[in-house]
């Protein structure tokens, strides 16, 4: 009985980080929506739903590595590699998606010294 408790934890604790970083990705890509988008002087201010096509566009793409790490979490030490570029590519698309979600928007980074 402490065998099948203890392997489903090694379960859990497989497949549930990529899908803490998958909802916690979309609901930061979510609640920058919301951010308002800045104007430049020389240029014309970007559409209100200029976020919505990379914020949809990425979420969608962080769906494979996700189901990757979910369907191989069963998988013994040959699919160790799978898993491990798995995450890195998960991570990527978060942070490189999270970038473009941002910025798309007219989103800048102040420098103030």
């Amino acid at each position: 009985m402490e065998h099948v408790e203890a392997q489903r934890l090694g379960l859990t604790a497989r497949w549930l980080p990529a899908i803490v970083i998958l909802l916690a990705t979309w609901l930061l890509m979510w609640l920058s929506q919301g951010i308002p988008t800045l104007c430049a002087l020389a240029n014309p201010c970007p559409a209100p739903d200029v976020r919505v096509s990379p914020a949809l566009l990425f979420g969608g793409l962080m769906i494979v590595p996700t189901m990757v790490l979910i369907l191989t979490a069963r998988a013994g030490q040959q699919w160790g590699w799978m898993r491990a570029l798995s995450h890195i590519v998960l991570v990527g698309l978060a942070v490189v998606g999270l970038g473009a979600v941002l910025f798309s928007g007219g989103f800048t980074v102040p420098l103030v010294f």
